[in-house]
């Protein structure tokens, strides 16, 4: 039986990325209406129609856009409306980057706009390459910082440039405050990453341990936040992780902070609460205001990079602890 979903999938596999490009733009725009816009935007898109990753690399491929169009003077978007409005989250900072009717306008229309996706590509190759004065609608999640530097003799820092773009909304703020009272005082930071090991946090089709090594598995992080205690001048640790079952095991040490909550990784799970959705920015906050962040676990779990972009919110030491 002819599939035409595996046809076009293999089709599209064998394209150079640009002429894949030009083909996904013929399906995404059309012919019908123009916008006439008044002047070229980079719209950075997080909206549901392409894979994006979690929220870590969502902000690597804006940051790097961002840099991008610093370096072209070309002004920046988000449009950022899937599983979540970003703006529920972060505000505009020192620049805008929300698209404001009528003034900024969104064109579908082929002669107006060239669609751009280069998610999973760590070269910047093809975005210094780009050659437009149409509106780009871009898929990015990747940092190309450090590329685009050198290549423009810049020396912009993500963390800074992230902070440019960014700053939380007063809720944010607020439960920031806090989380760091209740700690009241200097904090180390442990963040363990189990994805699906112990069987509570949805992503994608990762494995399940049996019960017995679930219980392993968590006993062996446990015993590693209490060695990293035992050794730091900071007794204080802050604990986070996509295991709420974690996170209450080891909340009965002292000194060890965790404020436990459902938290979901955005690109595998729609239609959660705001509350839910909001764990993942108050993390990364605190995470960034600590003195220093270590990602700790067995080979078996996932070196997360969230704790590593946290670290460079405010240029704090980051360091791995690999569990044996």
């Amino acid at each position: 039986m002819f599939d035409r979903k595996k046809v076009t999938y293999f089709i599209l596999k064998n394209l150079s990325p640009n002429r894949r490009d030009f083909v996904l733009g013929l399906k995404r725009f059309n012919l019908k209406k123009r916008e006439c816009p008044d002047r070229q935007l980079f719209i950075m898109f997080c909206d549901g129609q392409n894979f994006h990753g979690g929220l870590t690399d969502r902000f690597k491929g804006i940051v790097s856009t961002f840099h991008y169009c610093l370096c072209k003077g070309i002004e920046f978007r988000i449009n950022h409306t899937c599983p979540f409005n970003l703006s529920d989250f972060l505000t505009p900072h020192k620049y805008n980057w929300e698209l404001t009717y009528p003034s900024d306008k969104i064109s579908n229309h082929l002669f107006e706009a060239k669609y751009l996706n280069i998610i999973g590509e760590t070269t910047s190759k093809r975005l210094i390459n780009l050659k437009t004065k149409k509106q780009i609608h871009c898929y990015a999640n990747s940092n190309i910082v450090p590329e685009l530097n050198a290549y423009y003799h810049a020396d912009y820092e993500w963390g800074k440039l992230f902070k440019v773009l960014f700053r939380p909304t007063q809720e944010l703020m607020d439960l920031v405050y806090e989380c760091k009272s209740k700690i009241a005082g200097e904090y180390i930071c442990a963040v363990f990453r189990f994805q699906q090991l112990l069987g509570d946090f949805k992503e994608y089709q990762y494995a399940e341990l049996s019960d017995i090594e679930k219980s392993e598995l968590i006993q062996k992080c446990k015993q590693a936040t209490i060695n990293l205690q035992n050794t730091s001048d900071c007794k204080k640790i802050l604990v986070t992780s996509d295991s709420v079952s974690f996170l209450k095991m080891i909340s009965d040490r002292p000194d060890i902070y965790t404020f436990p909550s459902k938290v979901v990784h955005i690109d595998t799970v729609e239609g959660e609460s705001h509350k839910v959705y909001l764990k993942s920015f108050l993390d990364f906050y605190l995470l960034s205001e600590g003195t220093k962040i270590y990602s700790i676990g067995t080979k078996e779990m996932y070196p997360s990079e969230f704790p590593l972009y946290a670290s460079k919110l405010n240029n704090i030491p980051f360091e791995r602890i690999l569990i044996v």
